[in-house]
């Protein structure tokens, strides 16, 4: 074995790409906590059109995600398989294509705050707000969607540490930023949700260019000047497995965007409830969400390598082990609920509501954590269409359609749209784990 084998072969070690994945993504969730928690001094209002603008934010990263997510099972599946010159291909491909569907997300960022926005009905003050975040933060979605590749680029050799840090320098400006626009430090004017807007931009900026910085002086070679000669087939797989990989994230989000427009109808109070559980439901789930990464990076690498019986055991083995992890830490947030709810809210309507979702969290987020890990390892295998095609069944037959019943037809309100989609989560996860223990994936490895 060379010894650059080897030293990859470390990096792919699941403790060494998990970990900095966890603190990022914690650090990402505390990013946007705060977000929401110092808008929440500001206005609820505020905080409901961040709301509702995270979930089109969401959908801007999921087709930018359709460069990014083929190029991380392409990566990881090439250096397994000792081929770096398709490895070089690739990242250099989706660098370019990153550039290019970038530019056309962030025009139709723009074109959707005018004319997507109106059509949530929501309240005129909260539209305004929504309209402000969405000009400033989806004009520089080209910035974004470069960032996302770069940084799967360097995971998928094994880079989980330079990630993590970048995002702690941007999330320590961003935190800087928004108090800045709130907080009138130096007896500066409050600049609101537009101030808040802007931090997040500049924190993204500063965020991408440390990214290339670190690229250039790794050991990943991404010859430039070939970019001519790079075969079309490489476009053409990026495509495909992008695509298939988008599909699943697609069909999630469309359903959530649709769960908010019903959660609407039931009034500010409630969506803001919904945005507040929300973020703080993240934290139960950032270790499995972590394991999942880690494991799909891992998973790519070991299929390369013809690993194939001993993947299967470990992603089983991550799994449970995300299981009692989120389990413990949801089960600590509802025991805390009291706590730190006023943290957000000190409305008696918002803060009930709120405390009603996070009891519920209990059996959404140990669904959740079936999807999170075999998903991930489903598609670093290749296995990507029977996870969309399930996922669109579940999410709309299941998640969209009892969020209606149970939250709109039933009355149950926001409590039931939440148990709901515990119930997709669930119904689909099962599937999902019983896909993977039963080999299927094998037959789509690259080769």
């Amino acid at each position: 074995m060379s010894s650059s084998q080897n030293t990859i072969d470390k990096r792919m070690s699941i403790i060494a790409l998990t970990w900095p994945l966890f603190v990022e993504i914690m650090l990402r969730t505390a990013l946007n906590t705060s977000d929401v928690f110092m808008l929440s001094g500001y206005s609820d209002q505020a905080v409901s059109a961040v709301g509702v603008i995270a979930q089109l934010s969401f959908f801007l990263i999921i087709i930018s995600s359709m460069v990014s997510s083929g190029t991380g099972i392409l990566i990881a599946q090439y250096n397994g398989s000792n081929r770096q010159q398709d490895s070089a291909h690739v990242g250099i491909a989706s660098i370019l294509m990153s550039a290019f569907v970038g530019v056309f997300l962030s025009i139709f960022a723009v074109v959707a705050a005018y004319y997507l926005l109106p059509y949530y009905g929501l309240e005129i003050q909260v539209e305004h707000y929504a309209q402000e975040y969405l000009l400033i933060s989806g004009a520089m979605t080209f910035n974004v969607t470069m960032g996302i590749v770069l940084t799967t680029i360097l995971r998928s050799h094994g880079y989980s540490r330079s990630p993590m840090i970048v995002n702690l320098i941007a999330g320590v400006i961003n935190i800087a930023g928004n108090y800045v626009a709130l907080y009138q430090p130096f007896g500066l004017p409050v600049y609101g949700v537009e101030g808040v807007a802007i931090s997040t931009v500049f924190a993204q900026i500063l965020s991408t260019l440390m990214l290339c910085f670190k690229l250039h002086n790794s050991d990943i070679e991404l010859p430039f000047a070939q970019w001519k000669t790079i075969p079309r087939d490489i476009y053409r797989r990026i495509i495909r497995i992008g695509a298939m990989n988008a599909g699943e994230m697609l069909a999630y989000n469309l359903a959530q965007i649709t769960i908010i427009y019903f959660v609407v109808q039931m009034g500010t109070a409630s969506l803001a409830a919904f945005t507040y559980a929300q973020n703080i439901a993240r934290i139960s789930f950032a270790f499995a969400l972590a394991v999942g990464q880690a494991s799909q990076i891992q998973a790519g690498y070991f299929i390369g390598r013809g690993y194939i019986d001993a993947i299967l055991i470990r992603v089983q083995k991550y799994f449970l082990v995300g299981f009692i992890v989120t389990n413990i830490v949801t089960i600590s947030t509802f025991l805390l609920s009291d706590t730190i709810i006023p943290w957000f809210t000190e409305q008696p309507e918002i803060a009930a509501l709120t405390a009603s979702l996070i009891a519920a969290s209990i059996l959404l987020e140990s669904g959740r954590v079936f999807n999170l890990i075999f998903i991930s390892a489903l598609k670093a295998a290749g296995d990507i269409k029977f996870p969309v095609q399930m996922g669109i069944v579940s999410m709309w037959g299941i998640g969209v359609l009892m969020s209606y019943l149970l939250g709109v037809h039933w009355g149950y309100g926001v409590v039931g749209a939440w148990v709901a989609i515990a119930l997709d989560e669930w119904f689909r996860g099962l599937i999902m784990a019983r896909r993977w223990r039963s080999k299927v994936w094998t037959r789509y490895q690259l080769k």
